[in-house]
């Protein structure tokens, strides 16, 4: 069982995401690229050798990016573990690039103005019953 957030770009800032329709969604950029800002971000990320998949070990927490539906679906998915807060990294990332997070249990952007911590919270209670 993980955490799981949706990494996307929408035309436009941010918003609820009711408002966002589906021609908004734009590509986070060619696989390369997508490669390069994430391991700026997570310069210690382990990769697969064909750099579909990286995981990080935030020492109270682990991330794993999966790059496979980065091509059909314009998105990078995140499988989140741990106990620590991930929130603030991932935003880190997402601000850095002009992407968006998307908190997968709670359907809704990750406001980076203000980020929500109840999809977080709900994961780990359901990890720890």
């Amino acid at each position: 069982m993980s955490g799981d957030v949706a990494i996307v770009k929408i035309r436009g800032g941010f918003r609820p995401i009711e408002e966002v329709d589906h021609a908004d969604y734009m590509a986070l950029g060619d696989r390369a690229s997508v490669v390069e800002a994430i391991g700026a971000a997570f310069p210690t990320a382990e990769w697969s050798d064909d750099e579909t998949f990286a995981s990080f070990d935030g020492g109270d927490f682990t991330i794993e990016f999966d790059l496979e539906s980065l091509e059909e679906g314009n998105t990078v998915v995140l499988f989140v573990h741990g106990s620590g807060d991930p929130i603030s990294p991932i935003l880190k990332l997402t601000e850095a690039n002009g992407w968006l997070a998307v908190d997968c249990s709670t359907s809704e952007f990750l406001d980076p103005a203000s980020p929500s911590y109840e999809g977080w919270e709900g994961y780990q209670e359901l990890r720890d019953a």
